[in-house]
């Protein structure tokens, strides 16, 4: 009832010097497990120091060409934890098919269809096309009945359509006549009301990640429930789900970067670095006039920059100029998921004289 109320040489620093070393470490005492069979797991692994980590390192060496590097990685991390995230799935099997493995690439597409992804969505993919002509991609079809059967025996169906309800219910007096001028006494109840459902529901289920309800075709970076964490503002003294968060990245219930752009977003400040880069565009000039789509980042001071990777560091994240690496090779090369949706914040200007005033703050990311 929805009424009721870097591009090209990565410089090691000392941060990303670190992640190699405990990458190397972590090999060395994972290399017995490195098989096709999970190894046993008691308790759960903290992933924010066994398995981020070491998928920062896979990603960079994506960054660089080097795709044996990455799969390897990316095994080491997929053994260090009972179960891994789709996203990761993904860029492993763009990996593998970049180095013509296509039984590795469809082993671990098979691992995205029990997470939640289609068969038709996998089709849709470009990157994909030369697999889907060998006897590996005509396995994977065979097998998909029962693997999409498998995934709908573990999917919580009730909970995920409970979550959806969430959202529905935060966006239909925001959509009436009048939105939140109107309405704002009912949405602000309906917000309410949405935080107590939520932790209701994350007491009884814990978080609800991958495992739980699943992943939409899209590899969706964030449910649609989370709406009602970025309603909950410090500015608005809103509910403050940071402990609820960093916890559910420690228990791989939650990848750390979704979790650092809902802390800023809670925050209303970039206290994680999650918005990488900026965009100018003005609204009224020439389309001949306008430059090719930049990516500029604010200037930052050494120090700030420094407190921004000491808060990056507990929920398992890469170093800021890491982070910053892999947004811009992913969004100029989209076969594989390096970037966010909120890695880069288009600012809309009116004029040239007002983008030059926004650009004195701003340097080019990437060269001319």
């Amino acid at each position: 009832m929805l009424p009721n109320p870097a591009n090209g040489k990565i410089l090691a620093t000392p941060a990303s010097a670190f992640y190699t070393l405990l990458y190397v470490l972590l090999v060395l005492g994972l290399g017995a497990c490195a098989s096709t069979d999970m190894p046993e797991f008691e308790g759960t692994p903290d992933y924010t120091e066994v398995y981020h980590p070491i998928i920062n390192v896979a990603e960079l060496n994506i960054v660089r060409g080097e795709y044996d590097e990455a799969l390897t990685a990316y095994e080491q991390a997929f053994v260090s934890v009972p179960s891994a995230f789709a996203r990761d799935y993904y860029n492993a099997a763009v990996s593998a098919v970049q180095l013509q493995d296509e039984e590795q690439a469809v082993g671990y597409l098979e691992q995205l269809v029990l997470k939640g992804v289609s068969l038709e969505y996998l089709e849709r993919q470009q990157v994909f096309d030369s697999l889907r002509m060998t006897k590996e991609w005509r396995k994977l079809e065979r097998r998909y009945p029962k693997l999409r059967s498998k995934f709908e025996e573990t999917l919580n169906k009730e909970l995920r359509a409970d979550l959806d309800e969430l959202y529905a219910r935060d966006a239909y007096f925001r959509m009436s006549e009048g939105g939140l001028r109107a309405h704002g006494d009912t949405i602000r109840e309906i917000e309410n009301a949405n935080v107590e459902n939520l932790l209701a529901w994350i007491e009884e289920y814990g978080y609800p990640g991958e495992n739980l309800i699943g992943v939409a075709d899209t590899l969706e970076q964030l449910p649609r429930f989370s709406i009602v964490i970025q309603r909950q503002t410090k500015a608005r003294k809103g509910y403050d789900f940071k402990d609820i968060l960093t916890k559910a990245v420690q228990e791989g219930r939650m990848a750390p970067q979704p979790v650092a752009y809902l802390l800023d977003q809670q925050a209303g400040d970039n206290l994680y670095g999650s918005r990488a880069f900026v965009t100018v565009k003005c609204t009224s000039c020439k389309e001949e006039d306008e430059k090719p789509r930049r990516y500029l980042v604010k200037e930052m001071s050494e120090a700030k920059q420094a407190g921004i990777d000491k808060r990056r560091t507990p929920l398992g994240l890469e170093p800021l100029e890491d982070y910053r690496t892999k947004v811009l090779f992913g969004l100029r090369n989209p076969a594989f998921r390096l970037n966010y949706d909120w890695s880069v914040v288009e600012y809309k200007v009116p004029s040239k004289e007002a983008a030059s005033v926004l650009l004195e703050n701003l340097t080019a990311a990437d060269p001319e």
